[in-house]
């Protein structure tokens, strides 16, 4: 039997290219407060190439290998406020300051080692303002 249900796309998880995959999961880990979820080495004797963060519903992949172009992310946040307060003691690269934009929304942009842009924001409207 065919299933006749239409197509459901669930999430979207984007693919970070970095040069130190180490480092760049440490970056996540402790600055922007992800947790490491999977590491992937292609076998035991070589190094970590591929590895997956997540905090809450949002899923972050990072990819080792150099000569790539940095990629931009954005994430929806509810409490954006303390979050920004809690990655900003964390130590984060806050490439943009939290700010109230044009477009009702509050949000900030943190860049990580590689030049890669995650921006993180909540509608103004949920957070009454």
């Amino acid at each position: 039997m065919t299933d006749t249900k239409p197509p459901h796309l669930s999430h979207i998880a984007p693919i970070f290219p970095v040069s130190d995959l180490k480092a760049a999961v440490a970056y996540y880990r402790n600055r922007l407060l992800f947790e490491s979820r999977f590491e992937w080495a292609d076998t035991e004797a070589e190094p970590v190439r591929y590895a997956i963060l997540c905090r809450d519903h949002v899923e972050l992949h990072l990819s080792a290998g150099a000569g790539r172009h940095p990629a931009t992310a954005y994430c929806f946040v509810a409490g954006i406020d303390g979050y920004y307060t809690s990655v900003t003691e964390a130590g984060a690269d806050i490439a943009e300051a939290i700010t109230d934009r044009p477009w009702d929304m509050r949000e900030f942009g943190a860049r990580d080692p590689d030049g890669n842009m995650l921006y993180f924001g909540e509608h103004l409207e949920r957070i009454g303002q």
